[in-house]
């Protein structure tokens, strides 16, 4: 099988789950927004939020360490079994360890609904590691299911939750964590962990070599959260949780977009670990970026010319705020899309220091854009900061990536993306519904016609897997 194919075969399998997901979640919105109020929304996303902050401090990023360690022992079950016995064990212990200092910490900061912060991060953990491992393990179709499953119970448990019973805010914890203990319910199982975990397997070396490669990934997932998260933080103690609210509606865009992104994301990082001495390494790379920035710009054009249309009919009015911070954000998460397209081959080379050093210098401009200008501009402060933030991460990573590997993206294709770009921003805040139909049409055909030959590739591998 030739790369091209295997990213497509892998793409498309994890593409199949996260579709379905994502379409049941995504217009469930107006449920959401009609039956809870902003400041509701706000503090259930609050605590998502700070739980993204505390899971890499408590499981130091082991379940991206198993990934990487188990594609240099791909069909070698037993060391797969002692890299799992070993990062599982610890694992455990680190959970525990959070466990006693929440206990201890937790009264002193009277945090509103703790219970759901504990449990959500200690069940992460878990999920987080049995996801890596069976990635690792190469089961993209396992992943999938196993992806389906948390989205999927996870909206059908806040239907009945929010709709039924009318539980409100605590629907949205309850169900939220169900649904995490279903899903590692199932990895455990399909995984059958079992035949892998052992006491003898532990090996104290292999944990430091592990940790070696992980720990560095931590600054860098808090640098990512400084950047995604601390806009809410700021928002919600200058602006109030109800602000809070109407920003992370406008996120909701933005993340359908990015999901995308993290499922080809999966495969790609496999690919170029995999393939990264190959002597056209290069030409192959860059083949290939310029064919994934094509494909993403011309997602984010075409979410953006819709938006005009479909925003009015899935959100509900008291959250008409939100429309004028979602083409800023679309932006932002184009280039973050680029960002970690990138930092790939950061971890194909185990140079986990080069990824912390970039998202810090980013996280560190996000905030001070944030705090200069969030009595300025309200809730604009946050969604340009994560623009300009972003931006910059890529600046930084494109030159730093191009100096040991050649991966450009070529440069019609980036004048072509800018001028589209462009042309959006004055139609998308134009109010002018005729205008804003012709820029749709002018999108789509200008997606098609850059992704025309990705198209031809997708229909024809469909056929051969069809045929098989």
């Amino acid at each position: 099988m030739s790369r091209k194919t295997e990213l497509a075969k892998n793409t498309a399998i994890l593409t199949v789950g996260k579709l379905c997901t994502q379409c049941i979640s995504f217009f469930l919105l107006p449920l959401y927004t009609a039956i809870l109020s902003a400041e509701e929304y706000g503090t259930f996303d609050l605590l998502i939020t700070y739980s993204t902050l505390l899971l890499p401090l408590v499981n130091w990023q082991l379940d991206q360490g198993l990934f990487r360690f188990m594609l240099d022992h791909r069909g070698d079950k037993a060391e797969q079994g002692r890299l799992f016995s070993t990062l599982l064990l610890s694992s455990t212990v680190q959970s525990v360890i959070y466990l006693i200092l929440f206990a201890c910490i937790e009264p002193l900061l009277n945090i509103k609904n703790a219970y759901f912060l504990l449990l959500y991060v200690m069940l992460h953990v878990y999920t987080a590691l049995f996801l890596q491992f069976v990635r690792g393990l190469g089961h993209s179709i396992k992943y999938t299911i196993a992806s389906f499953i948390s989205v999927s119970t996870t909206t059908i448990l806040n239907v009945i939750a929010l709709v039924f019973l009318k539980m409100g805010l605590q629907g949205l914890f309850m169900s939220t964590l169900v649904s995490q203990l279903l899903t590692l319910l199932y990895l455990v199982i399909s995984s059958k962990t079992w035949e892998y975990f052992s006491l003898k397997n532990i090996r104290p070396k292999l944990l430091i070599k592990v940790i070696t490669y992980s720990f560095p990934l931590i600054p860098n997932n808090l640098a990512w959260w400084i950047v995604n998260a601390s806009d809410r933080t700021i928002i919600a103690y200058f602006l109030g949780t109800a602000a809070n609210g109407i920003y992370s509606i406008a996120n909701k865009f933005p993340n359908v977009f990015i999901n995308f992104y993290n499922i080809l994301n999966l495969s790609w990082t496999e690919t170029v670990s995999l393939h990264y001495e190959d002597e056209d390494r290069d030409e192959f790379l860059t083949e290939i970026m310029t064919s994934l920035f094509k494909l993403f710009a011309a997602a984010c054009f075409v979410i953006v010319a819709c938006l005009p249309f479909v925003f009015p009919i899935l959100i509900n009015t008291k959250y008409n705020a939100s429309y004028n911070q979602i083409l800023i954000l679309m932006y932002a998460m184009l280039f973050r899309v680029l960002v970690g397209l990138y930092s790939c081959v950061y971890i194909a080379q185990k140079n986990a220091k080069k990824i912390a050093y970039t998202s810090i210098s980013a996280a560190v401009i996000n905030i001070m854009i944030d705090l200069l200008l969030i009595n300025k501009i309200k809730i604009y402060a946050a969604s340009i900061s994560t623009l300009i933030a972003f931006l910059t991460m890529f600046i930084i990573r494109y030159n730093d990536v191009n100096k040991t590997v050649h991966m450009r993206i070529r440069k019609p294709i980036i004048m072509g993306s800018s001028l589209v770009g462009v042309i959006l921003i004055v139609t998308y805040y134009c109010d002018n519904k005729i205008i804003q139909f012709v820029a749709l049409c002018l999108t789509v055909f200008y997606a098609f016609l850059t992704n025309v030959d990705m198209l031809k590739s997708a229909v024809k591998l469909a056929k051969d897997l069809l045929r098989k």
